[in-house]
């Protein structure tokens, strides 16, 4: 009797289940047949562009197309949007193309200089906020407009297998210099300094150096006598390694490769660097030229408060590679041979104090703490540090009387 009754119900729940799946099914299944797919509701942004149009924000962004070409590559489309605030812009862009603009892929901003006039950060909030973007996407500044960098970066990913989000990537947050992302920017607006860094790229008309963005005409018989033509196609996305300094969200000054070669000793997470000593005589070499490879960076800062005068020692342990030797005579002695004698250890150390020493310079001068030494110096000691601010006249002036020292200990871990 229990089992025949255990065995109605059981019938009961399973035609509920399946009567209950049914509904499921009548009610959700036409909405999801007729619903047009996630590829024709958003548009997904791989680029953004930001100038500045009279008293407008002109938005521009590189969206890629549903339509694949022959060779199956993505192809991109520029759409450009323009109002008085950053929601608006992008509001007329969608309303161009018919679908919400999806953020979530955004390889990286380009903001053009002539916005940085003004504070950048409300630009940036404003579209971190109304796109939503990744904190980790890449910002940089451009010499010309925002929106001609894309044009040029779109071309670029249509004839070649570059991209400029892998370039933008690699160049500033991979291997050399200060992380330019979005996080880092704000940080840095948001800090006690004010003082956030852009990496700062441009367009020139010179195949010496960048990378060329234009197509080259597959018709060898038509040529153009127009002199915009010629000038179009001499055109290169230029990377020089130089960074735009921001004081309080507006642009101070662009420094030079060599003004930032020292920051990367003691940034943070601090990235590939190579460095190049002379005049070596020794171990087989004569007057030899070695360049070595830093594959790791471990910085110790030390700090120490004399006469409420703040001093601080980086202490810099590097594993280095060689990566070639340059001398007059013709034998060259084998890389794994070389070893890291006192004399070529004081060497390193040598130029890493002239590094660090010139980039100083340009920042005491300035009155910028890109090399984030507030933030050593507050954590090392709060309150002596306080007290050594509030002795001086200007605040923002302090780098002038800190004391840096640095001291190396290197070894070559492979060749």
């Amino acid at each position: 009797m229990v089992k025949s009754v255990k065995k109605i119900l059981l019938k009961i729940k399973t035609s509920f289940a399946f009567a209950y799946f049914v509904a499921i099914l009548v009610i959700f299944l036409p909405n999801a047949i007729t619903m047009p797919s996630l590829s024709f509701r958003g548009a997904i942004v791989t680029a953004i562009g930001v100038d500045k149009i009279e008293d407008e924000v002109e938005i521009s962004v590189l969206t890629l197309s549903s339509i694949l070409k022959e060779e199956k590559s993505e192809n991109s489309m520029l759409v450009s949007g323009r109002d008085s605030t950053v929601a608006n812009a992008i509001a007329n862009i969608e309303s161009q193309i018919g679908r919400r603009l999806k953020m979530g892929h955004t390889g990286y901003v380009v903001i053009s200089q002539s916005l940085a006039t003004e504070n950048i950060a409300n630009v940036i909030n404003s579209l971190s906020f109304t796109t939503k973007l990744p904190n980790t996407v890449s910002l940089v500044l451009s010499r010309e407009s925002a929106k001609e960098i894309l044009q040029q970066s779109n071309s670029l990913e249509q004839s070649s297998m570059y991209k400029l989000k892998e370039i933008i990537q690699n160049e500033f947050n991979v291997n050399y210099t200060k992380d330019t992302s979005l996080d880092s920017f704000l940080k840095g607006y948001y800090s006690e300094t004010s003082t956030s860094t852009l990496g700062y790229i441009k367009i020139e008309n010179d195949f010496s150096t960048g990378i060329s963005s234009s197509q080259q005409n597959s018709n060898s018989n038509q040529q153009s006598s127009s002199a915009q033509t010629s000038q179009e196609e001499k055109k290169v996305i230029s990377f020089q390694r130089e960074h735009a300094v921001f004081v309080n969200g507006i642009l101070k000054y662009i420094t030079t490769v060599e003004e930032m070669k020292g920051v990367n000793w003691v940034v943070e997470n601090n990235l590939q660097q190579m460095i190049t000593i002379k005049n070596v005589t020794e171990q087989g070499l004569n007057d030899a030229t070695i360049s070595l490879e830093v594959q790791k960076n471990i910085i110790h800062p030390k700090v120490e408060f004399l006469n409420n005068v703040p001093h601080i020692t980086f202490n810099l342990s590097l594993k280095l590679n060689i990566v070639e030797i340059l001398q007059s005579q013709e034998h060259v002695k084998s890389f794994k041979e070389i070893k890291i004698s006192n004399d070529i250890n004081q060497k390193i150390e040598d130029e890493i104090k002239k590094e660090i020493s010139f980039s100083l310079g340009k920042f005491r001068e300035e009155k910028t703490d890109v090399m984030g030494i507030y933030k050593i110096l507050y954590f090392a000691n709060h309150k002596k540090f306080e007290k050594f601010l509030s002795n001086l006249e200007d605040k923002n002036d302090f780098l002038k009387y800190v004391q840096v020292y640095v001291k190396v200990d290197s070894q070559i871990i492979a060749n």
